[in-house]
């Protein structure tokens, strides 16, 4: 509101964009962690706001047409106005809100734009990059500028063409950022000197330029399965820029000597030219690792790979002493098929190979910070802070519900959640655990104050492996190149400018999360929406007073059950948020807790999964009243 020019701090994220007007309630919140009292603000409701557009499907009804959100959340109709832009049944529209003062008038809609059949596939990247409003298009001075930029030579001081570099990728990536070997120092018995080159994003995107503001305004690409939406453009993110095997490219890198116990002793920095030897997959990097394969090409791959692994596992050590918070997340994989459609959902394979590369760019983050921070420079921090005390608190009262104990301190390190996750793999409930704890976590962001990073267990850390893909990144590699006088400094950035900028790519980071996480669902739901009527086991994942959230232990994918479909009661949350407890039958549902359920309604458009209960911890539950009743004595208490 305008009554109040303080800055004001929400804890939640409150249902709103940017320009709303809201009424929120300022209060002051004591921190027990840090013992400070900030200001917050307490969301009420969303006032008056300008027109925005929105995604929607066109019904024409007997009556008129409407307009049905893509939006998840948004359960409204919108009347389209009459004498407007024609649109067929079912088709993708976008469509601008108009606003009525009046209450209990319907909201009306203009059509805007026709996007084509909303059953198609294809669609469901452009849902997204228009709900969150990514920008997917480079205007024609950019594309010039980046033309312009991809013809300058190919040049730096040092020439590295000699090390034999790899680069180990997914198998549909897009643009290679990095590329690693390591071999035996000769000089320090059982230590090994790593090298760690990565695309010289700098040199082609000059400071200030066009190129330069469209890079800032996105902040990082974001990749859907099927498409990227790349922060500068494919002439030089899939090309230049890429460190394509076999060809020259610009890079910097950092060479770093460990010790036999996997201690980094010195590290230096070089720009310069590299020829990547080999580029490659996780997938056939670990068939080399493993000596499953025996062809030429092969053989050459396990040359490299072999140093690599034993320079991996001396850093393996170092890492084990500061234990950092080792979640364990499924992720899941969506495959097509020839003609575009979902084939199969699977849990993506982790190797070691990923592993390998994980532990390189850490140490090369590293390096990068220790060098500017003493240097005495200003720049971003990558930061995570450790959870709120209150939301540990939630996380000791639901890993109790599972039979798993968290002593909470007042100062918690990642050995005590690493802990708790060993205990929850007795239980045979990690997943779970470690979706509990991501959520207590506070969100990793851009910070030139250095906060430390409490998920790697680093007391300094930054990003600066790919600048292809991060901005953040860029900026990192700007400094780099000043301290070491590689070309004209950059321009120094004030601590209040830096803030502005990592406000801002902390953003655009998880505005590409969010649409990525959308994109995933609509698949799964396309997937899935040939099954409605079978049967699925699930676990419970989250409980709210509109119903039980579960993901399926096939697919991984997220549903809800909402309240109307269990017995016909009144629910509510305990104070913990961890049961959902019936009014009257003391039916009570636990986070964590195996069901059967059915699938009603799979929408591909909103991602939307809804499901009814079928069985609770092996306990058939029935929806009617009256069997509820006759069975109450027998029940009660056991669900």
């Amino acid at each position: 509101g305008n009554s109040c020019k303080k800055k004001i701090i929400f804890l939640d994220h409150p249902p709103v964009s940017v320009g709303d007007k809201i009424l929120a309630r300022v209060v002051d919140y004591y921190n027990p962690e840090t013992k400070m009292t900030s200001t917050v603000g307490k969301f009420i409701r969303r006032m008056n706001t300008p027109p925005r557009n929105i995604l929607g499907i066109f019904k024409s009804l007997v009556n008129g047409a409407i307009i049905i959100p893509t939006e998840k959340k948004n359960k409204k109709h919108y009347r389209v106005n009459k004498n407007n832009v024609k649109a067929v049944d079912g088709e993708l529209v976008e469509a601008r809100i108009n606003k009525n003062t009046r209450k209990n008038i319907e909201e009306s809609v203009d059509i805007l734009h026709r996007l084509g059949n909303a059953a198609e596939l294809k669609l469901a990247p452009m849902i997204a990059i228009k709900e969150y409003g990514i920008p997917d298009k480079f205007s024609d001075q950019v594309h010039q500028n980046a033309l312009q930029q991809a013809k300058i030579a190919v040049e730096n001081p040092t020439d590295l063409t000699n090390i034999p570099f790899i680069s180990i990728d997914p198998s549909d990536a897009k643009d290679h950022d990095d590329a690693i070997y390591a071999i035996e120092d000769p000089s320090n018995v059982g230590g090994y000197i790593i090298w760690v080159a990565i695309a010289d994003v700098a040199k082609y995107v000059p400071e200030g330029s066009e190129l330069d503001l469209e890079a800032l305004k996105r902040g990082n690409s974001t990749y859907f399965p099927t498409c990227v939406v790349p922060m500068i453009p494919d002439i030089l993110s899939s090309n230049m820029c890429s460190l394509k095997e076999a060809k020259i490219r610009a890079a910097l890198a950092v060479k770093i000597s460990i010790n036999n116990s996997g201690e980094k002793t010195s590290h230096k920095f070089f720009r310069c030219l590299i020829r990547n030897k080999i580029a490659t997959t996780y997938e056939i990097a670990q068939l080399a690792l493993d000596g499953a394969s025996s062809d030429k090409s092969s053989s050459k791959l396990r040359k490299l790979m072999t140093p690599l692994n034993c320079a991996y596992k001396l850093l393996k050590e170092q890492t084990r002493v500061r234990e950092p918070l080792n979640l364990e997340l499924t992720e899941q994989e969506i495959l097509f098929n020839s003609v575009g459609e979902v084939a199969t959902i699977r849990s993506k394979a982790q190797f070691e190979s990923h592993k390998i590369v994980e532990e390189f760019m850490i140490l090369a983050n590293i390096c990068a910070a220790e060098t500017i921070k003493k240097n005495k420079m200003t720049f971003l921090y990558r930061v995570h802070e450790p959870p709120a005390f209150e939301k540990l608190l939630n996380l000791k009262t639901l890993a109790k519900t599972l039979g798993v104990n968290l002593n909470v301190r007042e100062k918690i390190t990642s050995r005590d959640l690493n802990n708790l996750l060993k205990k929850a793999q007795e239980q045979n409930c990690s997943e779970l655990i470690s979706m509990s704890i991501l959520r207590a976590m506070s969100q990793a962001h851009y910070s030139p104050v250095n906060q430390s990073h409490f998920g790697l267990g680093l007391p300094c850390y930054t990003h600066f492996t790919s600048p292809i893909r991060r901005y953040s990144d860029i900026l990192v590699h700007r400094a780099l190149i000043s301290i070491h006088e590689w070309d004209i400094k950059s321009s120094l950035k004030d601590q209040t400018e830096l803030l502005k900028m990592g406000e801002h790519l902390s953003k655009t980071e998880r505005r590409s999360m969010l649409a990525e996480r959308d994109t995933k669902d609509r698949y799964l739901a396309s997937f899935l929406k040939d099954r409605i009527g079978g049967e699925f086991s699930a676990c419970i994942n989250g409980l709210s007073k509109s119903g039980i959230f579960v993901r399926l232990d096939e697919t991984g994918a997220d549903g809800l059950i909402p309240s109307s479909y269990l017995i016909n009661d009144k629910y509510k949350l305990n104070n913990q948020g961890n049961k959902l407890i019936g009014q009257f039958s003391k039916m009570t549902f636990n986070i964590g807790a195996n069901v059967l359920i059915k699938l009603k309604e799979a929408n591909p458009i909103s991602g939307n999964l809804i499901f009814n209960l079928i069985k609770y911890e092996n306990e058939t539950i029935s929806t009617s009243n009256k069997s509820y009743r006759l069975n109450k004595k027998r029940k009660k208490g056991r669900l």
